[in-house]
């Protein structure tokens, strides 16, 4: 099975049908903040639900490579973190995440990013990782400017949010500058 090692209490796990009912409860204890930035958070997301979107992550893994992966720490559900937008011609991928108000602003989201852009840059061969965000979202903000990612631009109206368009920041790094940032002496 797919997974990484974050750090001692951190690990990164494809999610699996068993997941569901776990995956659910989370989502329902966050829907209130999640709402505010994912489409995808229903105030009525259930087991049902959970399961869709795991099918749907086997399904892209299987047919683009791309994931999306569990973020558990201390072995309980605290989010979830993957890559979409796989383009492999022009080695690219965007990521997208969201952690539970439980373990937010302890740095995890910032730590499991790291893991998952190594791999994108390291085992995939990527050139280009890029993170967009509502530009309202000064949390989620926060993790591409704390690694270190260039602020390119704001898309405007590129998603339909609550019953309007709404304006994303576009953040990108490039493999030669992650490395650079990156690389141990």
């Amino acid at each position: 099975m797919l997974s990484f090692n974050v750090d001692d209490d951190i690990t990164l796990e494809l999610p699996q049908m068993h997941h569901a009912d776990e995956l659910a409860r989370v989502v329902r204890d966050n829907v209130e903040r999640l709402q505010k930035w994912m489409p995808w958070a229903a105030g009525d997301y259930d087991e049902r639900s959970a399961r869709t979107f795991i099918q749907h992550n086997l399904n892209a893994l299987s047919d683009t490579g791309s994931f999306g992966l569990l973020i558990r720490h201390g072995g309980e559900v605290a989010g979830t973190i993957g890559f979409h937008d796989l383009d492999t011609v022009n080695r690219s991928a965007h990521i997208g995440y969201w952690i539970s108000k439980d373990f937010e602003g302890r740095g995890i989201i910032t730590r499991c990013c790291r893991v998952l852009i190594d791999h994108l840059f390291d085992d995939l061969d990527l050139n280009r990782v890029q993170i967009n965000c509502n530009v309202e979202n000064t949390r989620s903000r926060a993790i591409p400017e704390r690694l270190g990612f260039e602020f390119e631009g704001i898309q405007r109206q590129a998603e339909w949010l609550n019953g309007e368009f709404r304006d994303w920041a576009i953040y990108a790094t490039l493999k030669q500058d992650w490395k650079r940032r990156n690389s141990k002496p």
